[in-house]
């Protein structure tokens, strides 16, 4: 069986070959801007990272999202001015591990697949250096899959509204059609706590339900490739 990261480091290879060659023509038409003279509108860039935390307080203990490697890809149209629009890719397979709290019986852990699809902007700092330092933020889903239960029962998944926020770098080659970029990112996804609460007004009672936050930190890397 191929694994999913086998085909990721298979296209990167392959995209690194088709942007050897230099733009050079397209380069010499036009002048450079303030932020480096880009004739490209759109970037992929798949990547590979470690992903760590992600916990939520249940009865009896805590649910912990184990960590491990991660993959994905970007898709980032290009605005003015160092901007971006950016459609974000995510999957880390892992394991979701049960961490009791008293007499709470230990239980074994069990695969889970989680995924983050979101839409967001990329804001570049600079004045059209090769290195390029950036921000980021987006919005979307989050969507955890366990294999099963810890009970060993089948079950179903779950999908939550989610955002990230994040900081990181990039370096043009001197290609002008790819370029390396890292990432460290934080990834919250909002999750019903349990607890409740009652706020009462002049005409009636409201029943509230908390909530917690699943947070999960990444860093990743990758080779984009302008087209």
């Amino acid at each position: 069986m191929v694994r999913p990261s086998s085909i990721v480091w298979s296209v990167i290879a392959g995209l690194t070959l088709w942007s050897a060659a230099p733009v050079e023509a397209q380069s010499r038409s036009q002048p450079p801007s303030r932020y480096g003279y880009n004739p490209h509108r759109f970037e992929l860039m798949p990547y590979a990272g470690f992903q760590w935390g992600g916990s939520l307080g249940v009865q009896g203990g805590d649910l912990r999202l184990k960590d491990s490697f991660v993959w994905g890809g970007v898709l980032s149209f290009l605005a003015q001015r160092g901007s971006a629009v950016e459609l974000t890719y995510l999957r880390q397979d892992t394991h979701l591990a049960f961490d009791p709290t008293g007499a709470a019986p230990a239980l074994d852990s069990v695969g889970i697949a989680v995924n983050y699809i979101q839409i967001g902007g990329r804001q570049e700092f600079g004045h059209g250096g090769k290195l390029t330092p950036f921000v980021t933020g987006s919005l979307g889903l989050g969507i955890f899959d366990p294999k099963s239960t810890l009970s060993g029962a089948s079950a179903g998944s779950d999908t939550r509204f989610s955002w990230s926020l994040g900081a990181g770098a990039k370096y043009l080659l001197a290609s002008g059609r790819a370029g390396i970029r890292s990432d460290l990112k934080l990834w919250v996804t909002p999750y019903p706590s349990g607890d409740y609460g009652v706020w009462c007004g002049w005409y009636a009672c409201t029943v509230v339900q908390g909530t917690t936050w699943v947070t999960q930190g990444q860093i990743t890397g990758g080779v984009f490739f302008l087209f």
